[in-house]
C-alpha cells in the first residue's frame, strides 16, 4: 500500500475510533448507569497513562518523556492545558452526549474548525477570506437545522445539550491552539499524554472515581476498554501516524469519518431516530468544515 493510501487509511481509522468511542458513552451512560464526570475522569489518566508508557517504550532517552517537568513555566503551561484543555474538551463532549445523543454531541464539536478560523482572524486582526466566510455560513445553518429543525420558534435538542455542545466546541478551540507550544518543543504524544493525567487527577477532586457508578458487566467492560483504548490510544496513534503521512491538512478532511461514524451508529444500534433536518444539518456542517480544510491549511481537530 502507498504511503498516501496507508495515511488516509489511517486516518479514517482513527475518525472511526473516534466515533465509536461517543456511541459506547452514550451506551454506558443509558442503558450501564455511568455518568459522564466518572467516565472521563478515568478515561482521561487510564489512557494518559498508558500513551505515556507507550512513549517510554518508544524512546531511546527516556529522560526525554520527563523533560518537560524540568521547566516551570513549561509545568505551568502544561497544567494549563489539561484541565483547560484536555479535561474541559472531554468533559463537555460526554455531558452533551449524556443530554442528548453521540452524533449531536459529536456533530456539534466539529464545528471546532470554523471557530478556529474566526478566533485566528480576530488575533490577527484580518477579515476572513471569502473562501472562509463560506465554509462559516455552511456551518451555522448547518447548525441552525440540527439545533432548530428550522423552527425558529422552538429547540430540537435540550437547552443543556445545546449549552455544553457549543462549548464544548469552543473548548477545541482551547485544545487545539494552547498546547502548540509545548508540542513543538517536547513532542505531540508525550504533551497529550501528560496532559490527560493531570486533567484526569485534578477532576478526582470532583469527580470521586473510587465510587463505582452504574452497572458492570460484559458489555460495559467492553464499551469502557473501547472508550479508554480505541477511542484514546488507537484514534489518537492512527490519526497523528496518518498526519505524518499525508499532512495535516488532508488528514482533517479524511477525519471526518467521526462524525459520520457516531451518527451511523447512534442509528443502529442506539436507535436514535434522526430526521430529515438532522441529516441536512450534518451535511452542511461537513462541506463547511471539508471545504475549509481544502482551501486553507488549518489546525488539527480531535477528541
Amino acid at each position: 500500500m502507498s504511503r498516501s493510501k496507508r495515511g488516509i487509511l489511517f486516518t479514517i481509522l482513527g475518525g472511526v475510533f473516534w466515533g465509536l468511542s461517543g456511541v459506547c458513552g452514550q451506551y454506558l451512560f443509558s442503558e450501564k448507569g455511568l455518568n459522564a464526570e466518572w467516565l472521563v475522569t478515568m478515561r482521561l489518566v487510564l489512557a494518559g497513562i498508558i500513551m505515556i508508557i507507550l512513549t517510554i517504550s518508544r524512546q531511546k532517552n527516556v529522560k526525554d518523556v520527563f523533560e518537560i517537568w524540568t521547566d516551570k513555566r513549561d509545568v505551568i503551561r502544561l497544567i494549563a492545558f489539561g484541565l483547560l484543555g484536555m479535561a474541559a474538551c472531554q468533559f463537555t463532549y460526554f455531558i452533551t452526549i449524556e443530554e442528548s445523543n453521540a452524533s449531536t454531541a459529536t456533530i456539534l464539536q466539529y464545528t471546532a474548525p470554523v471557530l478556529i478560523m474566526v478566533f485566528m482572524a480576530l488575533k490577527n486582526k484580518k477579515i476572513p477570506e471569502s473562501k472562509e466566510l463560506i465554509s462559516l455560513v455552511f456551518v451555522v445553518v448547518g447548525t441552525f437545522f440540527i439545533v432548530t429543525h428550522g423552527n425558529i420558534h422552538s429547540l430540537a435538542i435540550s437547552k443543556a445539550a445545546l449549552f455544553w455542545g457549543i462549548t464544548s466546541a469552543f473548548t477545541v478551540v482551547v485544545y487545539n491552539l494552547m498546547p502548540v507550544k509545548l508540542m513543538n518543543k517536547y513532542g505531540t504524544v508525550p504533551v497529550l499524554g501528560w496532559g490527560m493525567i493531570i486533567g484526569g487527577i485534578l477532576m478526582t477532586v470532583i469527580t470521586k472515581p473510587w465510587i463505582i457508578p452504574g452497572i458492570w458487566d460484559m458489555g460495559t467492560w467492553l464499551a469502557f476498554v473501547t472508550v479508554i483504548i480505541g477511542g484514546t490510544v488507537l484514534s489518537f496513534s492512527l490519526y497523528l501516524e496518518g498526519v505524518r503521512l499525508i499532512g495535516a491538512s488532508k488528514a482533517s478532511l479524511f477525519a471526518s469519518s467521526e462524525p459520520l461514524t457516531s451518527t451511523v451508529l447512534t442509528a443502529l444500534v442506539m436507535k436514535v431516530a434522526f430526521t430529515g433536518m438532522d441529516i441536512l444539518g450534518l451535511v452542511f456542517i461537513l462541506f463547511g468544515v471539508t471545504f475549509l480544510s481544502v482551501t486553507k491549511k488549518s489546525d488539527n481537530i480531535s477528541d
